[in-house]
Formats: structure tokens, sequence, C-alpha cells
């Protein structure tokens, strides 16, 4: 309403102008309660966004009561991964190769090649950045570069060289039993 209106309003009414004003400025402010109020709920929902995106998006807090475990098996998995490039960089003196493709594994080469004494690091044939080393196997070679293998394929390398190539399930497992 316009001054004049409730100017007339109030005179209708009995009661004076002035009056209505400071019941209006009494509803504007804001009393430290109420900030406080919705202050916390804004605390409140942003805490439990943050719980929602923990557990369902980034999987930071994990509620299975196996978590342990699966951490345990995720980070020996993450920590042997390497790319095919860096197959003869690694800071062993001596370890295993083991090139495959995660979408076709064997689980009878996998097993063997978990039971090695030395380091065996894996390389996902699978992976577009391994893709250059994908072909028909080459064997032993002194440049990195020049390797291609296909799925399985083992390798041993000592001291940056290439000393033991195996091709196939059966010539790994022949040649690591």
């Amino acid at each position: 309403m316009g001054r004049e209106l409730k100017r007339k309003q109030a005179k209708k009414e009995g009661r004076n102008i002035k009056e209505i004003q400071t019941k209006n400025k009494d509803l504007n402010t804001m009393k430290p309660k109420t900030l406080f109020v919705i202050l916390g709920v804004l605390l409140f929902f942003c805490v439990v966004l943050y719980f929602i995106t923990s557990i369902f998006i980034t999987k930071d807090i994990n509620l299975s009561n196996n978590k342990n475990n699966n951490d345990n098996e995720e980070v020996t998995n993450i920590s042997n991964k390497i790319l095919a490039s860096d197959s003869l960089r690694q800071t062993e003196e001596i370890y295993y190769v083991y090139y495959y493709d995660t979408t076709n594994e064997d689980s009878s080469i996998t097993s063997i090649v978990a039971n090695l004494e030395d380091k065996v690091y894996r390389v996902d044939l699978n992976d577009a950045f391994n893709s250059n080393f994908v072909g028909e196997p080459s064997g032993i070679v002194d440049n990195i570069n020049n390797l291609k293998v296909k799925d399985p394929t083992v390798i041993k390398v000592e001291s940056e060289k290439i000393v033991a190539f195996y091709n196939g399930s059966e010539e790994i497992k022949i040649g690591l039993n």
C-alpha cells in the first residue's frame, strides 16, 4: 500500500500511523536467535551433503564390515600396476612384468604370477596408454619401444634388460614352474 492509503486505513481503525510504522520496522529486524537458527540449519545441510558425497560419490567413508580387507587388496593391486613404457624403469634389480588384458584374464596364470618370489608388476593391455605395445610378440628386445606383446605375456627384467620372455599360457606355465 501507498503511504496515503496506510494513513487513511489507520485513521479509519482509530490508530496512529506512527504505531504502524514502528510495528513494520520491528518485523524487518532480525533477532540474533533467528540468525543462529538459520545458520544452524545451513550448517546441518552442509554436513549432510558432505556425508552423502563421501559415501556415494568419493567413497571416502565405507559402511561395509570388511573395510580393511578390501582396502589392503586394492592398494596392492594399484601399487603394482604400471604402464608398458615403464617396464624397464623400476627400482628393483630383478622383477617380473605381467602383461594381461583385464577383460580376458586367465586366473591360473594370475595365480602362477602371484606366487613368484620376486616383485611382479602388472600392465593392463586393455588400457589405451599401452596400445603401442600390443601386437605380434617380439621376444627379447634391447629398446622398450620395440617391445610387442599379446595377452598373456610375462617378462623377467634384470638390471633394466629383458632376460626372459614368456608368451602365451603354456609357455608361462612351463617357464615359471
